[in-house]
């Protein structure tokens, strides 16, 4: 779910607000959002293993697996999570070959359904099914680690109340804990617009794209910790959900630079929710889901801070 749409649905809310968010924008405003940790905590997550984005000529997603895994190895960050939907492994030997490398360098694998559904497409039941049927892939090549962690398709857990309460039943039930986000910059929305212009050979487009990218990423690695201040009344450990695509495997030495100048400090996903934070539950309708702060924001009707959205009109114009 794009952050921008979730924010058209609350224009009335920022703008006029109810009374107690338009107080506590008010109120908390200077304190909230100036007033961040000076060393943040973030767990990288990946979703969308072993083929996220489409596949450039001449690629591979072995290769890709590869130079990202040996990144995050390059950077001591071993452990982290990429999300699984095994309907890529189906005779397919290079997605079979993605997901061994991925392991087999020190990477966990987690959860994300089998086809990568909606939950507001599908029947609670349909949806149990998509995570059960996920499962034999995950035993097969997680080489004994642990693979009960979920991550919802688009951060969406259901658009009534008794569809989300009845999969999360099933997710607990069954030994999983819920891969909870708090930033999101919505990286893949790069990865079209880059295969079209490295097609085209447009380096000058290509420079713009990582510009932009890591632009946008700036402004909500600190959005998201704002959000936090207002949902939480303080920062908590992040979780950050990237995508396994060919644009964010290019830029992630920038990125991991960025986020050191910004002063994070690397742990797991496990370590990070532990915080007492990830055990709420904003338990409530939320069609178009969203991180953690974004359900308590919206669940609560708090308005948010305020943030520039992403060049969506020209990262889907460049390069045509």
């Amino acid at each position: 779910m794009r952050r921008w749409l979730m924010a058209m649905a609350l224009i009335p809310l920022v703008a006029l607000g109810t009374a107690r968010g338009t107080e506590l924008h008010k109120r908390e405003g200077q304190r909230l959002h100036w007033h961040l940790r000076r060393h943040p905590v973030v767990a990288l997550t990946f979703d969308d293993l072993p083929a996220g984005g489409d596949l450039l000529p001449g690629d591979t997603r072995a290769r890709i697996a590869a130079d990202l895994a040996g990144q995050l190895r390059a950077h001591r960050l071993k452990g982290v999570y990429g999300f699984v939907n095994a309907v890529e492994l189906e005779d397919d030997p290079d997605t079979q070959d993605a997901l061994r490398i991925w392991v087999r360098q020190g990477m966990n694998i987690g959860s994300h359904t089998w086809s990568h559904p909606s939950v507001n497409d599908v029947s609670a039941v349909q949806f149990e099914q998509e995570i059960a049927r996920n499962e034999p892939a995950l035993t097969r090549y997680a080489d004994g680690r642990d693979w009960r962690w979920f991550r919802y398709p688009y951060l969406q857990e259901g658009e009534t109340l008794e569809k989300r309460r009845a999969v999360r039943a099933y997710l607990k039930d069954h030994g999983y804990r819920i891969a909870q986000v708090t930033l999101n910059f919505n990286d893949d929305d790069w990865d079209d617009a880059y295969g079209r212009c490295l097609a085209k050979h447009e380096d000058a487009s290509i420079a713009w794209l990582e510009q932009s990218y890591l632009q946008n990423a700036a402004q909500f690695l600190t959005v998201g910790r704002r959000e936090e201040k207002i949902a939480f009344g303080r920062e908590i450990p992040n979780v950050l959900l990237l995508h396994e695509t060919a644009f964010t495997t290019r830029m992630l030495p920038d990125l991991l630079q960025l986020l050191h100048r910004q002063g994070f400090r690397f742990q797991s996903l496990a370590e990070v929710e532990r915080d007492p934070a990830y055990n709420v539950d904003p338990d409530a309708a939320l069609p178009e889901g969203g991180s953690l702060p974004n359900q308590i924001l919206n669940s609560r009707h708090l308005a948010y801070p305020p943030f520039t959205p992403e060049p969506e009109d020209r990262l889907s114009t460049i390069c045509r």
